[in-house]
C-alpha cells in the first residue's frame, strides 16, 4: 500500500512539474463489479494537466475498502495425527477482497471547457489493478490441538490485472475556487494474474467487468 501511494505521488509530481497549469483533485469513489454482491466504496486522488481548454491528460489512484462474501464457502481441516478420527472435518470460510486502481488517460471536454463554467468530458483510460484476497476460516468449533488447515493452505493471495476503460462526467467550475465534478466509468480486464489458489478462488468478489462512480473537487494551480 505504501509503495503504491508513493508511486501515485511521484506521478502527480511529474505532471505538476511539466506544466504551468495543473489540477489536483480528490473525492469519494464507488466500484461495482458485474454480478458482484455489493459495491466497493473508497477514495481517489488525481492529477490533471490540460493541453488546451478542451483536451487534458490525467492520472489517478483509487483505493477501495475490502468487501466480504455474503454467503460462506466450504473447506476442511485435517488431523495433526494421521490416526485422528475422523481425519478431516468440514469448516466454513469467508473471502474478503479490496481494490487499488492506478490509471491514466486523456479527457476531451465539451461546453465551457476545462476550467470555465459548466461542461462535460469523456475519454479512455488504461488501468493497473491490484487486489488482495484474504480467506477467513471459522475455527470456533474445531479442536486446534487435534486439527489444522491442510498443508500449503494460503490464507492470503493477490491478483494483478491490466484493464481498459471509458469514463465521462459533468463538472462546474466556480471562478476563483475550483471545480466540482461527478463522473462514471466502465472498465474491462484484459489480463488477470492470480498469485495462488486463494486469489483464484475470489469468486463473485472479483469481476472482469467493473462500473465506477466518483464525486469530488478539483483545485487549479498556476
Amino acid at each position: 500500500m505504501k509503495k503504491i501511494g508513493l508511486l501515485a505521488l511521484i506521478l502527480l509530481s511529474v505532471i505538476s512539474g511539466a506544466s504551468a497549469q495543473f489540477g489536483l483533485s480528490g473525492g469519494v469513489s464507488m466500484l461495482k463489479g458485474f454480478g458482484g454482491p455489493k459495491p466497493y466504496v473508497g477514495l481517489h486522488i488525481a492529477g490533471e494537466m490540460p493541453r488546451d481548454d478542451y483536451v487534458s491528460f490525467f492520472v489517478r489512484a483509487a483505493f477501495y475498502a475490502k468487501q466480504k462474501d455474503l454467503t460462506p464457502n466450504y473447506g476442511y481441516v485435517q488431523g495433526i495425527n494421521p490416526a485422528a478420527m475422523p481425519y478431516t472435518q468440514n469448516v466454513t470460510y469467508f473471502n474478503s477482497m479490496n481494490y487499488i486502481v492506478l490509471e491514466g488517460g486523456n479527457r476531451f471536454y465539451i461546453g465551457d471547457g476545462y476550467d470555465n463554467g459548466f461542461g462535460a468530458y469523456g475519454g479512455g483510460t488504461l488501468q493497473a489493478i491490484f487486489n488482495t484476497v484474504t480467506r477467513d476460516y471459522d475455527l470456533t468449533k474445531v479442536d486446534l490441538t487435534k486439527y489444522q488447515l491442510p498443508d500449503g493452505e494460503d490464507l492470503k493471495g493477490s491478483i494483478f490485472s491490466l484493464a481498459f476503460g471509458l469514463n465521462g462526467g459533468l463538472k462546474y467550475t466556480f471562478p476563483g475556487y475550483g471545480t466540482a465534478y461527478f463522473e462514471t466509468g466502465v472498465s474491462y480486464v484484459l489480463n488477470a494474474i492470480p498469485s495462488n489458489n486463494t486469489a483464484s478462488g475470489a469468486g463473485d468478489l472479483y469481476s472482469p467487468l467493473m462500473f465506477t462512480f466518483g464525486l469530488g473537487f478539483r483545485k487549479e494551480f498556476y
